[in-house]
């Protein structure tokens, strides 16, 4: 049985960040603030009590033994919390160069820029990430959004594909870059990392909810993919659909799996089906578009 661990979790091998008596930023300046401290001046800045600040996502007493630096946040609890406020989470670690590994935090807020199809706050994502794999994925994203993606260098194309020749097993690192690179594969080629997927990660109550989000993209950008093909393999779109209504209908992947039904309802010519499911969609994206202060 295959184990992912949550993206998040390579804050630390725990899945929480960790507090230290100091911290060093970017310019080298040590910062006697721990991430507890900080988290509570940004709530006295927006004038919020911890019920307001953290609502929905961890009680105002957990909140408060944060603050005082007596318990640990989990990160994919501190990123839930800033983003509800419409907040950067790079910017908020910035000062903190002690957390373990960084990346999920860039790769996070890169799906966001591009759900979101904002080109300049990806371009600045991209520009502010230290690790060169990553980076050059936020560019091809770019590229996807400009409608540039025939331009885009094929030496890099070149080495973020040599990364899938040497990989053993799927984790939510590879399985991110993948959910966005796939449009760079022969269809031949692609069929194969796409089925390593669909035959590895079947254990679905297994994953955390971003793995199961991953998934959800994978299959569904796959299924797109087979259906804009000159000859469509019916045979893939099967496969695809199948492993798409598999997956966990949890409200992380509402959005992609109403987005298959979607493109299947249109190719198979059930046109009323389709529009009422557009419909849905907008109110979808609306919705996650809209700040959530």
């Amino acid at each position: 049985m295959l184990q992912i661990k949550s993206r998040f979790g390579l804050f630390a091998e725990d899945g929480f960040i960790h507090f230290y008596d100091k911290t060093v930023n970017q310019k080298n300046e040590v910062s006697d603030m721990t991430i507890g401290e900080k988290l509570k001046a940004l709530r006295l800045s927006l004038g919020l009590n911890k019920k307001e600040f953290a609502h929905g996502i961890i009680n105002s007493s957990y909140l408060a033994s944060i603050e005082k630096g007596e318990s640990e946040i989990r990160a994919i609890d501190l990123i839930e919390i800033l983003q509800q406020h419409n907040l950067s989470i790079i910017s908020f670690l910035v000062d903190f160069g002690d957390v373990k590994s960084n990346l999920a935090v860039y790769e996070h807020e890169a799906d966001n820029a591009f759900f979101a199809q904002d080109t300049q706050r990806l371009i600045q994502i991209g520009d502010l990430c230290p690790n060169t794999l990553i980076k050059e994925v936020i560019q091809l994203m770019v590229a996807k959004l400009d409608g540039n993606l025939a331009d885009f260098p094929k030496d890099i194309q070149t080495k973020i594909k040599k990364i899938f020749w040497k990989i053993e097993k799927w984790d939510i690192n590879s399985l991110w870059i993948l959910s966005n690179v796939m449009e760079i594969y022969s269809f031949d080629d692609l069929e194969g990392l796409v089925h390593s997927v669909f035959h590895n990660l079947v254990y679905f109550s297994d994953y955390e909810d971003e793995t199961i989000k991953l998934l959800a993209t994978i299959t569904y950008n796959y299924l797109r993919i087979c259906l804009t093909q000159v000859r469509v393999n019916e045979q893939e779109v099967k496969k695809a659909s199948l492993y798409l209504r598999k997956i966990p209908s949890i409200p992380a992947v509402a959005y992609e799996k109403m987005k298959g039904d979607y493109i299947l309802a249109l190719h198979y010519s059930y046109y009323t089906t389709a529009e009422e499911i557009d419909k849905v969609l907008k109110k979808v994206r609306e919705d996650e578009l809209r700040p959530k202060n």
